[in-house]
């Protein structure tokens, strides 16, 4: 139990396991546990296996145990492709979600870095509406996609956002991975880290970033060496330098994603 919080609560899903694919198979094959057969299927991804996903939408899908079911839809949305998305059938859960459940799937939501994820949160807008913090994090969750506010407000309704939604995606390629309204790519994200980094190094303040931090870790399989919380100072300040030259010397594509390192 203690593993899952720490999945739960971590910017990643760990290191990879030293175990050969065909160790970690056999291990899926042999567990005995929801919890075990999905922490698993973390070390397939890892190390770029995505045959077993239908095993994870499945287990996403039947489990009847809260946290299993959360960290699923953690996985998931970071592993999904477009047509993984597309398929209504692998997000049955959201039907009858408890409302833990359906604020973590839209919470989460941002890291499938997708347009096709928006038409499920806005019909889960349409139904959670009267709920104000969940319909809060659900408006905000597709704000990171959609920019809607600058012609609707806050006050935008369902409808309204449905149809900026359509137009948005004849103008843009659904195709790509977004990090908001620009094409998903670790080194801009490594420039706003690094930025926020030397302005916190000057103050000696916490880093007091969490999204950029958790999805370079989870794209390049590489751990960013701090946390929110860690206080940047001329002590660990070179890590970060570090960290940033090591992705640099590896090859990105724009617009594409990637899971501990591996391309999807």
């Amino acid at each position: 139990m203690n593993r899952t919080i720490n999945l739960m609560n971590s910017i990643w899903f760990g290191e990879k396991s030293t175990l050969s694919q065909a160790e970690i198979k056999e291990n899926i094959l042999k567990a005995a546990k929801e919890m075990e057969v999905l922490f698993n299927l973390i070390e397939l991804y890892k190390k770029g296996d995505f045959t077993q996903k239908p095993l994870l939408i499945q287990l996403m899908n039947q489990t009847k145990d809260e946290a299993v079911l959360n960290l699923c839809i953690r996985v998931f949305l970071n592993v999904a492709t477009h047509d993984d998305l597309k398929d209504s059938n692998n997000l049955r859960f959201l039907s009858e979600g408890t409302e833990e459940t359906i604020n973590t799937f839209v919470s989460a939501a941002i890291t499938s870095l997708s347009l096709h994820i928006v038409p499920y949160l806005l019909a889960l807008l349409e139904e959670w509406e009267d709920i104000s913090d969940t319909a809060l994090i659900m408006k905000d969750s597709i704000s990171f996609f959609l920019n809607f506010e600058e012609q609707y407000g806050e006050e935008a309704t369902v409808d309204e956002i449905g149809d900026f939604y359509y137009k948005y995606c004849d103008d843009n390629d659904t195709e790509s991975y977004y990090y908001q309204q620009n094409l998903a790519f670790p080194g801009d994200l490594a420039k706003k880290l690094m930025q926020r980094v030397m302005i916190a190094a000057n103050n000696e303040e916490p880093l007091s970033m969490e999204l950029i931090p958790s999805l370079l870790s989870i794209w390049t399989g590489e751990k960013v060496p701090g946390k929110y919380n860690t206080v940047i100072s001329g002590g660990n300040y070179k890590s970060f330098i570090d960290y940033i030259n090591g992705l640099s010397t590896k090859s990105w594509e724009k617009g594409r994603k990637y899971f501990y390192g591996h391309k999807l």
